[in-house]
């Protein structure tokens, strides 16, 4: 069993990250450390649609697809949606929060990971918050 911190990166995270927004820097340095094996590092499937949805609608598909292309061709695990994960988000969720948001958070309880957010309400849903900047 592996005792390297489990990090599971929230669309949000991905937008900071990827538009240099406030805490980018922050992000960069959890990135570098699963690039350096240092950590382990997730995404869940539906962070992808997320991006896809936002990047089209905010810049052009182009855009969209590089970005995803960026999210699969690193070292981060995608989660897929299983059954197991959607039951429990189901449960977790709460009024207030996205039914994306209580995947991502389902999938980061499925691996142990800490969500690297910085959308307070995860911490809701009983998930362990890493948050940015």
């Amino acid at each position: 069993m592996s005792s390297k911190t489990r990090l599971l990166f929230d669309t949000h995270a991905f937008l900071a990250f990827f538009n240099r927004e406030e805490g980018s820097d922050t992000i960069k340095k959890y990135f570098e450390a699963i690039q350096d094996g240092e950590a382990e590092g997730f995404v869940a499937t539906i962070t992808l649609t997320e991006l896809v949805y936002i990047y089209t609608r905010k810049t052009d598909a182009a855009t969209a697809r590089l970005r995803v292309m960026q999210v699969q061709g690193s070292k981060l695990n995608l989660i897929p949606l299983t059954s197991e994960i959607a039951i429990n988000a189901g449960t977790i969720k709460r009024p207030g929060i996205s039914v994306a948001d209580a995947i991502i958070a389902a999938s980061a309880l499925s691996v142990g990971a800490s969500v690297v957010t910085n959308d307070p309400h995860f911490s809701d849903m009983g998930v362990e918050v890493t948050g940015y900047p």
